[in-house]
């Protein structure tokens, strides 16, 4: 007699599946790993996905919110294109965020305000995303079609545009000069740290007394402060 497949047990391996990509990559995960993770067998494992790669797939697909009730069991692999394509999906719909995009118009004005607006939305952006960013920082040198993807989407835009912004600042209508991409990058990092990577700190590591709002309001502040500091 076939054993059951409950639409619970799958909910849990896909987050069983996201944390121990995110905390081992790609090659040193094993189905084992998982498993134990999920609560489940080894052998219950194979009647939700097929392998390892399906259930990356799925943790993919789980990142993205898509709905699992729906999936023919066990999860075939697609293959790397497809999951890269399902995340990369997510990746176009946070590329703009409304201050950014008025900012980067020709004629609009930037100042400490208008960076304090960029900065919280970049906040809100990678608080509610960080367990996708830490999944890809983790995978990315693993699988090349996330590194790109990594580097161009996640990155390698955002920090073109600030950098833009930062000349702006300068009132300056060159192309952003190496040091400026780098105000730009150190800009973002100093919101990821207060959006995303405190939270992976050890106890001993975290600042006593620190609320989200706090945490947000000064990781803008300091990003508004690196961008301008590049006009200096």
């Amino acid at each position: 007699m076939a054993r059951k497949k409950e639409p619970r047990k799958l909910e849990a391996i896909a987050e069983a599946a996201i944390t121990c990509f995110s905390d081992l990559g790609v090659r040193r995960t094993q189905m084992t790993d998982v498993a134990k993770a999920a609560g489940v067998s080894a052998g219950a494992l194979y009647l939700y996905v097929s392998s390892k790669e399906a259930l990356f797939h799925l943790a993919i697909l789980k990142l993205r919110a898509r709905p699992l009730d729906t999936l023919a069991l066990p999860l075939a692999d697609p293959g790397m294109a497809e999951t890269v394509a399902v995340f990369a999906a997510r990746a176009a719909e946070i590329r703009h965020w409304p201050s950014l995009d008025a900012a980067l118009k020709p004629r609009a004005k930037v100042d400490r305000k208008v960076l304090l607006a960029i900065g919280r939305e970049l906040y809100d952006m990678l608080h509610e995303s960080r367990r996708a960013i830490w999944l890809v920082d983790r995978c990315a040198m693993e699988i090349p079609e996330f590194g790109q993807l990594h580097a161009r989407e996640l990155r390698g835009q955002h920090r073109d545009a600030l950098a833009g912004i930062a000349m702006k600042v300068m009132d300056r209508k060159e192309a952003p000069p190496p040091a400026v991409k780098l105000a730009a990058r150190l800009a973002i990092e100093a919101v990821a740290w207060g959006a995303m990577h405190r939270m992976r700190e050890s106890a001993a590591n975290r600042i006593p007394g620190l609320d989200e709002e706090n945490a947000r309001e000064t990781a803008a502040a300091a990003f508004a402060a690196t961008l301008t500091g590049a006009a200096v």
